[in-house]
């Protein structure tokens, strides 16, 4: 999964995507060709007698078809985390749906739990919300994301006297 840091201004701002490995631009450019080899394959078919051919291609083009927008929904889930002064801002988006929780760093609490994936992940917690975070990056991205995390708010939670 790709895992982007950016730090300016005082903010620590970490994001994790899919990685996706065709473009919108790319994923029409491959349904097209495939439409225009598939019709002029069953179109010859056509021609030749066969018209069978025809209805079974316009299925195998309508579940790809499918089958590319379900990628398409998927390429814009991103999960991004947010830490500026006071405030620590977990932003997810999945299926569409955009969630956003905000917690004090001074109260917000760090863990890593199982619960029913084989691998952690980051639970933040604060007066009694929580949030789960790290469906998008790889464990070793999940471990030193969650390192850096806690270093952070324990460095903003300690004040020199």
């Amino acid at each position: 999964m790709a895992m982007t840091k950016t730090e300016a201004a005082g903010a620590q701002e970490w994001t994790a995507r899919p990685n996706c490995s065709l473009t919108p631009t790319a994923r029409r450019n491959l349904v097209c060709g495939i439409l225009a080899i598939s019709l002029l394959v069953s179109g010859g078919f056509l021609l030749a007698g066969a018209w069978l051919v025809l209805p079974f291609a316009g299925l195998e083009l309508a579940a790809l078809y499918i089958a590319l927008r379900a990628l398409d929904h998927a390429d814009s889930a991103s999960e991004t985390i947010r830490l500026e002064g006071d405030r620590l801002t977990v932003t997810t988006r999945f299926l569409g749906r955009d969630n956003q929780q905000s917690f004090s760093t001074a109260w917000a609490r760090v863990s890593l739990e199982a619960g029913d994936a084989p691998d952690p992940l980051i639970c933040i917690r604060s007066h009694g919300r929580s949030c789960q975070v790290g469906r998008l990056m790889t464990p070793p991205q999940r471990y030193q994301f969650f390192s850096d995390l806690s270093r952070r708010l324990r460095s903003q939670t300690v004040k020199p006297n």
